[in-house]
């Protein structure tokens, strides 16, 4: 046997593209002395490091789709190319705060350790270069950073780019109005299939409603249902109720009084994201029926056909309330417009229920003459482009509670041979979309 030195002398000689940077001359030694040799070496080098990574960058490597390819240094930016032919500008001082590396960056904890505290405004590079794909920085403040294609092709700046994040945040809805057919699901296969729980997830954020039919006529099913996504919204109520005829009620709904459409909670400052009405049992005679109508239509409708009774409801602030007992005493009031936008001028999410709407109006008598005629035709087109369905034992009717509205016409308690048994849960839209994106992730799926 040749003594170690030589073979490793005569390994680098025949075959230099073998040993990685990262590989000691004491772990190929070793092979040699056991006998193995150079061949049983590179074996070993080609079942844990890929072929391609054995050979220099400058060789055989092509830019992958995400690579950085090219830089360009501005006074205030960097604009960088990628393999696929994008670009994408990065100012400098959102480069230096969105450094990744430890001292800058927590990535157990997901979090920066670089705080803006310590962050110069007018931050630059003494120098950039591209290598390997990545970009590295040099900063004025002598601070070393290296961004990967991969990463700063996901925070691309373009258009194509933000219009695929806000996808991920929330997926675009979808407008329906009299001819609408609810989307429908089996509650077993939700409750068991990842696949479909996906397209119930996002048949419920596209379109703000959908009906889980056969479910058990079971007291707490809604929870069962509800653990598998998150935590459920708690409110003065509990955590959940019951909706059954009561003598003296503290809410009309424990009657079978006609109830307008409305959104659950507006009297909170953050009223519940969704609403799951699980019918135990239902009334058999007359009445007792879901009218839905969706508020993003109408809304839509009244920016486009009536934009001053629009205007009013996007600017008018009323007060909404609802006090009494239930597990403790309670007195809720909250202030806010009809009609609330985001930052883009698109619904966010809706306030309104006759049944809550405070007497008392922060407005002027002109005003409140305004807002009047601007609910009442609100109101009417939320009815002119409704749809009315009856649920039945097992059916669970979830509702974006932001958007679409939900009434139920009047039945007589006495004409029935037991009473009308609804179960109610609350989840917040927060918990959904998390869950979305996890099964997204988990199943590979995109949704843009």
């Amino acid at each position: 046997m040749l003594p170690s030195g030589m073979l490793l002398r005569v390994a680098l000689r025949t075959s230099p593209a073998v040993l990685l940077p990262q590989t000691s001359a004491s772990t190929f030694i070793k092979y040699c002395m056991r006998g193995e040799g150079v061949r049983a070496f590179e074996r070993c080098l080609s079942t844990t490091v890929p072929r391609q990574a054995q050979v220099p960058d400058t060789q055989i490597r092509q830019p992958g789709n995400s690579d950085v390819t090219e830089k360009q240094v501005d006074v205030k930016t960097i604009k960088a190319v990628f393999g696929d032919g994008t670009t994408s500008t990065y100012p400098h001082v959102w480069l230096r705060e969105n450094c990744t590396c430890k001292s800058c960056f927590n990535s157990d904890a997901i979090a920066r350790l670089f705080l803006i505290d310590d962050l110069c405004l007018d931050i630059r590079p003494n120098d950039a270069q591209v290598k390997g794909g990545n970009l590295h920085v040099e900063w004025s403040d002598g601070h070393l950073s290296t961004y990967t294609g991969k990463w700063l092709h996901e925070r691309a700046f373009t258009p194509e780019a933000r219009a695929k994040r806000r996808s991920r945040y929330m997926l675009s809805r979808v407008r329906w109005g009299s001819g609408f057919q609810v989307p429908r699901l089996n509650f077993q296969s939700a409750m068991e299939e990842d696949q479909v729980l996906l397209d119930w997830l996002v048949q419920l954020e596209k379109f703000g409603v959908v009906l889980v039919e056969d479910a058990p006529t079971r007291v707490g099913t809604i929870n069962d249902f509800i653990d598998t996504l998150g935590f459920i919204k708690s409110t003065h109520y509990g955590q959940d109720y019951e909706i059954i005829n009561q003598i003296t009620p503290n809410n009309l709904a424990y009657t079978g009084s006609k109830l307008g459409l409305h959104t659950d909670m507006p009297y909170y400052e953050y009223p519940p994201g969704t609403t799951w009405l699980h019918c135990i049992r239902q009334h058999e005679g007359k009445g007792g029926a879901n009218v839905l109508s969706d508020g993003l239509n109408a809304t839509e409708l009244m920016k486009e056909i009536h934009p001053q009774h629009y205007a009013t409801l996007v600017t008018t602030p009323i007060y909404f309330q609802d006090k009494g007992f239930q597990i403790y005493d309670f007195d809720k009031i909250t202030k806010t417009t009809t009609i609330e936008l985001d930052e883009q001028g698109k619904l966010k999410r809706l306030h309104t229920s006759s049944q809550s709407r405070d007497s008392i109006m922060d407005l002027t008598p002109e005003q409140i003459l305004a807002f009047y005629s601007a609910l009442k035709t609100f109101n009417n087109t939320l009815y002119e482009h409704s749809i009315e369905m009856k649920t039945k034992p097992g059916d669970i009717l979830v509702l974006d509670n932001s958007r679409v509205m939900h009434s139920r016409t009047a039945f007589d308690p006495s004409t029935a041979k037991g009473p009308r048994h609804l179960h109610n849960a609350y989840i917040d839209w927060d918990e959904l979309r998390s869950k979305r994106r996890v099964l997204q992730d988990k199943l590979g799926v995109s949704l843009t």
